[in-house]
C-alpha cells in the first residue's frame, strides 16, 4: 500500500484567479493507473507521506474511486484563490474513495481530512472513518482549523457529499465535521466567511455531529469575534445521525443559514463497544440542531428526532444563551425526549413559528421549556403542537422574566399536561384542542373546537407533516388568526401568505403539491433552461454556474401563466462589480421581475424590466463578500413582491398597475460571473 500523505504545503496564497495548479490523481496502490491516457493529459503524479508536494491556486488533489487509503490521512495548509480554489475530490465511477485514518494522529490529535490555516478549498465525495480504537483522544473526519501564527481571516471553505462516519473522540471539539478558531500559543484570533457545508452524511460519531467554534468563547485573551467567528456560514441538506452529543450546532455566528438538514438518535446514541471506547465524554445535556451566541440565526426546513433527555434538555430545538433576533421556522420535529423547544438565559428577539411538532415528550419542563432565570422576549406562533403518548407535563411554559407570546399556535393534547399563565405570558388566537383545553384563559379569540387535521399523527418526514396537518374545510382554525407583520412571508409548505384571513397552525389552505426542485445542479441545470450567457453545473458542487460577463445570463423554468408562489436560492456573484439574483414573473428576455444582490453597491436590489429597460424599484444595503451566498427569497402574491434575505424582509414593491400579473421563474446574473445553489420554487 501507497501512504497517501501526511502534509501537503500549498506555497502561494495570494496567486492570482486565473492560476490553474496541477492535478494529483492518487491510487491506494502504489503503481497504478500509470497509463493516465484513461485519466487525464495532464502528467501522472503520486502523493506519497515521504513527499512534500507544493499546490498552486486551482490544484486538485483527486483520490481514485474505489480506493481504500488505510491508517493515512490529509493534512493540508495554505490557501487557493478566488477563482481558483484547491480541491479535494475523486475520480473515476465507483464508491467514494475512503480514508481510514484508524489511529494516526498530528499532535495527538485525530483526523481523516485537515486545512489548517486557509482559505479557498473544498472537499468533496470522500467517504472518511477512524474505526474503533482504545487511544483516547480528540478525533474529527474533516477538521477546518485556524490556530498559531498562520492564523487569521479565512474565506471560501465548502465540503460537500461527504460520508463520515464510526469515529469517536474523547472530547467536545471531536466528531463529524468541526470548525475551530483555537487558541494556540504564539496566534492571533481566525475567522471565517462564506463556508458551505451541504449534503454530508455524518452518522456514528462521537462528540457532535457537525460543529462551529471559537476559543473567543472560552476567554482568550484579546479575542472579540464571540458573536461572528463564522458569517456567511450556510449548513445545508445534511444528514446526521447516531451522535454521542449534539447533532448540529452552531456558536459565535452571524446570519448563519441551517436548512434542509436531518438529524435522527441525538444523544449517548452511538454504535460502539464500550469496553474498547471507554472514554467517550460524560454528557447530560444535548440537543439536535441549535444556535448558541448567535445574532439573526434562521433554521428551517429541517427535521429532527428521537432526541434523548439526560440529565437535562433533549429538545430538538435550542435558543441558548447569547442568541438574538433568531428564526427556528418551517421545521418538523417528534419523538424528541425533551421536547420542541428550549429557552436559555441571556437571550431576545426570537421567534418560533410555522414548525410542526408530532409526539416530542415533555421530559425536561414542558413541550416547550423556558429556563426559570431566562429574560428577554419570545414570540411562538403559528404552530402545531400535536400529542398523544402519555405526555403530561405542561404545554407551554411561563416565567416571571421572560415576555412570551403565544398566537395563532395549534395544540392537539390528547394526553396529558395544561398550559401555563403567568404575568409574562400572553394568548390571542390560539386553538387548544383536547384534554385541558377548557382549562385555558387570558386567550379571548380562542377555539376549541376540532381543527380537523388531515392526518393527525401521521406525520413520517415534513412533506407528509405538511400533508398530515392541513386544517379540514370546515375547521373552525381556518381564516381566524391575528396577521402579524413581519410574519416569514410563508407558510411550512413554503408558500405566500395572504395579507388577511390568515389560517391558525403551520399550514395555510390546503397543502401544495411537491416543490419544484433542481436536484442542487448536480448534473446539468434540471429544469432550467438557458436563455442568454454561458450555463454550466458541476464545477462548482451543487450550483448552476454562468461565466459570460459580455452577456445577461439567463436561464429560466416553470410556465408563464404561473402567479403567486416564492422562490429561493443562494446566489454568489463571482466578481467585484458583479451581480447574481433570481426572477420571477417572467414573460420574455425584454419583460421581468430580478431581485438581485449587486457587489458594486453592497445592496439587494430589485428591479423590473421592461420593454428591454432595467428600472430600480427598491433596495437595501447588505453586505457579502466575492462569492459568498446570499439567501435570497422573493414572494409574489397578487401585485406585492417581497424580497427577504434570512430572516428579513428587506424590499417591498407593489405593482399598482398590473404589468407583472403572471410568469415562469429563472436566474439571471448581469454581465456578470455567478453561482445558484438549488432553487426552490413553490405555488
Amino acid at each position: 500500500m501507497a501512504s497517501l500523505l501526511a502534509t501537503i504545503i500549498v506555497s502561494s496564497p495570494a496567486a492570482p484567479a486565473a492560476a490553474v495548479g496541477s492535478t494529483y490523481y492518487v491510487d491506494s496502490v502504489a503503481g497504478s493507473d500509470t497509463n493516465v491516457g484513461t485519466v487525464s493529459s495532464a502528467p501522472w503524479k503520486t502523493l506519497t507521506k515521504v513527499n512534500t508536494v507544493t499546490l498552486t491556486a486551482g490544484s486538485r488533489i483527486l483520490l481514485k474511486a474505489g480506493s481504500v487509503f488505510a491508517n493515512q490521512y490529509l493534512d493540508l495548509t495554505g490557501s487557493g484563490a478566488f477563482g481558483a480554489p484547491i480541491v479535494v475530490d475523486r475520480y473515476g465511477a465507483g464508491a467514494r474513495p475512503l480514508i481510514d485514518f484508524g489511529n494516526t494522529s498530528v499532535g495527538n490529535e485525530g483526523f481523516g481530512v485537515r486545512i489548517r490555516n486557509g482559505s479557498h478549498w473544498e472537499v468533496n465525495n470522500l467517504e472518511i472513518t477512524s474505526g474503533q480504537h482504545a487511544t483516547a483522544m480528540r478525533r474529527n473526519g474533516i477538521l477546518v482549523v485556524g490556530e498559531g501564527p498562520g492564523g487569521g481571516d479565512f474565506s471560501q471553505i465548502k465540503i460537500v457529499n461527504n460520508v463520515v462516519r464510526d469515529i469517536f473522540g474523547s472530547d467536545r471539539r471531536s466528531g463529524g465535521i468541526n470548525l475551530h478558531a483555537r487558541n494556540v500559543s504564539g496566534g492571533g484570533e481566525s475567522t471565517w466567511r462564506g463556508v458551505l457545508i451541504q449534503g454530508n452524511t455524518v452518522d456514528n460519531v462521537s462528540d457532535t455531529g457537525i460543529q462551529t467554534m471559537t476559543d473567543a468563547l472560552t476567554g482568550a485573551p484579546g479575542w472579540v469575534h464571540q458573536r461572528d467567528a463564522f458569517r456567511n456560514l450556510l449548513i445545508r441538506g445534511n444528514t446526521v445521525t447516531r451522535i454521542h452529543r449534539d447533532g448540529i450546532l452552531v456558536r459565535a455566528s452571524n446570519r448563519p443559514l441551517v436548512e434542509y438538514n436531518t438529524t435522527d438518535q441525538i444523544g449517548r446514541e452511538t454504535d460502539v463497544n464500550a469496553s474498547v471506547v471507554n472514554y467517550l465524554p460524560v454528557i447530560g445535556f444535548v440537543a439536535a440542531q441549535w444556535m448558541y451566541f448567535v445574532d439573526r440565526g434562521v433554521f428551517q426546513f429541517n427535521t429532527a428526532s428521537n432526541t434523548r433527555k439526560l440529565d437535562g434538555d433533549g429538545q430538538a430545538w435550542d435558543f441558548d444563551y447569547g442568541v438574538y433576533d433568531s428564526v427556528y421556522q418551517y421545521n418538523y420535529s417528534f419523538n424528541n425526549e425533551g421536547g420542541a423547544l428550549l429557552v436559555l438565559p441571556d437571550t431576545s428577539g426570537n421567534v418560533f413559528r410555522y414548525n410542526i411538532s408530532q409526539n416530542d415528550f415533555d421530559r425536561h419542563r414542558g413541550a416547550i421549556s423556558i429556563d426559570p432565570a431566562a429574560t428577554g422576549d419570545l414570540a411562538v406562533y403559528n404552530n402545531v403542537f400535536y400529542r398523544s403518548q402519555g405526555q403530561y407535563n405542561p404545554l407551554t411554559v411561563a416565567n416571571t422574566k421572560t415576555q412570551v407570546d403565544y398566537r395563532n399556535n395549534i395544540f392537539y393534547n390528547l394526553a396529558g399536561g395544561g398550559y401555563e399563565n403567568g404575568p409574562k405570558a400572553t394568548y390571542a388566537n390560539n386553538t387548544f384542542f383536547g384534554n385541558s383545553s377548557a382549562t385555558v384563559t387570558g386567550d379571548p379569540s380562542k377555539s376549541v373546537a376540532d381543527p380537523q387535521f388531515a392526518l393527525p399523527g401521521g406525520a413520517t418526514d415534513l412533506l407528509s407533516a405538511i400533508a398530515a396537518y392541513a386544517l379540514g374545510a370546515g375547521s373552525a382554525s381556518r381564516d381566524s388568526a391575528a396577521v402579524l407583520p413581519d410574519n416569514g412571508g410563508i407558510d411550512i409548505a413554503g408558500r405566500p401568505l395572504p395579507t388577511t384571513s390568515i389560517d391558525r397552525g403551520a399550514v395555510e389552505g390546503t397543502p401544495a403539491g411537491p416543490s419544484m426542485e433542481s436536484s442542487e445542479f448536480a448534473s446539468g441545470l434540471g429544469a432550467f433552461t438557458p436563455v442568454s450567457g454561458t450555463w454550466s453545473s458541476g464545477a462548482a458542487v451543487g450550483a448552476a454556474l454562468q461565466t459570460d460577463i459580455q452577456a445577461e445570463g439567463i436561464a429560466v423554468a416553470g410556465s408563464n401563466s404561473w402567479t403567486d408562489y416564492s422562490v429561493s436560492s443562494s446566489v454568489a456573484a463571482s466578481n467585484a462589480n458583479g451581480n447574481a439574483g433570481v426572477i420571477v414573473r417572467y414573460t420574455s428576455p425584454s419583460n421581468f421581475l430580478t431581485a438581485r444582490f449587486n457587489h458594486q453597491t453592497q445592496k439587494v436590489e430589485l428591479y423590473k424590466k421592461q420593454s428591454g429597460v432595467m428600472t430600480l424599484l427598491g433596495s437595501s444595503a447588505y453586505y457579502a463578500g466575492i462569492g459568498e451566498y446570499v439567501p435570497l427569497r422573493v414572494e409574489v402574491r397578487g401585485p406585492s413582491v417581497d424580497v427577504w434575505v434570512g430572516p428579513d424582509k428587506l424590499v417591498s414593491w407593489t405593482d399598482t398597475i398590473n404589468a407583472y400579473p403572471a410568469g415562469a421563474v429563472g436566474l439571471r446574473m448581469g454581465y456578470s460571473r455567478g453561482a445558484a445553489n438549488e432553487v426552490l420554487i413553490r405555488h
